[in-house]
């Protein structure tokens, strides 16, 4: 009885090791028989992220770019480029037909760019040349010094050499202001004009107009003698600028525009007014301002003189 029990026992676990399971090999040779091969889970082997990270970017063994193989990618950049050819050549084709439209609309071509400026209902933008040299309200130079003020005395001329100007402008209007150097080098001139804008126009400004009040008492003489002019004038911004301004002549005088000649037909250019500063003070920054006044509204501009005393190095 007690020399079966080992028997049992062995043929229990003999039983055992060759029952089925997912992790038994069968043996394929004598020497495999009695032992068990075990299979490691493939499933539970976890595969690094930059590994997984690479195999996106490129996979050695589907031969694949970010998932995708290397065909499919060239159908897309030549889908692409096809397309963007396509809104490039949309969009020439729609902006050339728009400006044809345009140009057979109007003679566009004639008009100065600058001018057509946009305001208010009632307001107007005016210029002064040549304080925009350098795109700053400043006229800047050295007492008596040709070579110093050269390019202010060169943007007066590009401004009256305009072809479209001398057909329409008298520059004799303009006095010494009409002329080289424009008074450059004693008696600095400043050329002023309303920017142009298709269809504006204001009537003049009389005793019955809302803003009166803010025309000054020597203008207001001036009102009453001439009724048909837009009034200009010019003086310091300040008191202080006031008192250091000196003497301003207005060529023409008195200085207005005639308010007949707006609107602008798209052919004319705007009229010009002179003023010629004399007696001021050197050394100084002066701010001066130049308002038009018209019924219901004023326009205005402002600039810097300064004129370096001779003696004086910069």
């Amino acid at each position: 009885m007690g020399s079966k029990e080992p028997n049992i026992v062995k043929d229990k676990a003999k039983a055992i090791s060759l029952s089925p399971s997912k992790d038994y090999t069968p043996p394929t040779t004598s020497r495999d028989t009695g032992h068990v091969i075990v299979k490691k889970d493939q499933s539970k082997i976890q595969t690094p992220w930059y590994r997984k990270l690479c195999n996106y970017c490129y996979n050695r063994d589907q031969k694949t770019l970010c998932g995708r193989p290397t065909s499919s990618w060239l159908y897309i950049i030549a889908y692409s480029i096809i397309y963007f050819l396509f809104l490039c050549t949309y969009t020439m084709i729609f902006l050339y037909a728009t400006l044809t439209i345009i140009k057979m609309k109007g003679d566009y071509h004639l008009v100065d760019k600058a001018e057509l400026l946009t305001y208010a209902q009632h307001g107007i933008g005016l210029s002064a040349t040549p304080c925009d040299v350098n795109n700053l309200p400043l006229i800047w130079y050295k007492d008596r010094d040709a070579k110093d003020y050269q390019k202010y005395v060169k943007a007066i001329d590009d401004l009256l050499s305009d072809n479209r100007r001398k057909r329409h402008a008298n520059q004799s209007d303009l006095g010494p202001c009409g002329q080289q150097p424009y008074g450059y080098g004693e008696k600095p001139c400043i050329i002023i004009r309303i920017n142009k804008q298709l269809g504006w126009s204001v009537k003049p400004i009389d005793e019955n107009s809302v803003n009166i009040k803010d025309v000054p008492v020597q203008l207001k003489q001036l009102l009453k003698t001439d009724k048909r002019k837009l009034i200009l004038n010019c003086d310091g911004y300040h008191k202080y600028d006031k008192e250091h301004i000196g003497k301003i002549a207005y060529f023409p005088d008195p200085p207005g525009f005639d308010a007949s000649i707006f609107p602008l037909d798209i052919e004319k250019s705007s009229p010009l007014i002179a003023i010629q500063i004399s007696d001021f003070t050197l050394g100084l920054s002066i701010a001066v301002e130049c308002k038009l006044y018209y019924d219901g509204g004023t326009s205005s501009v402002q600039f810097v003189i300064y004129v370096t005393p001779n003696n004086t190095n910069v």
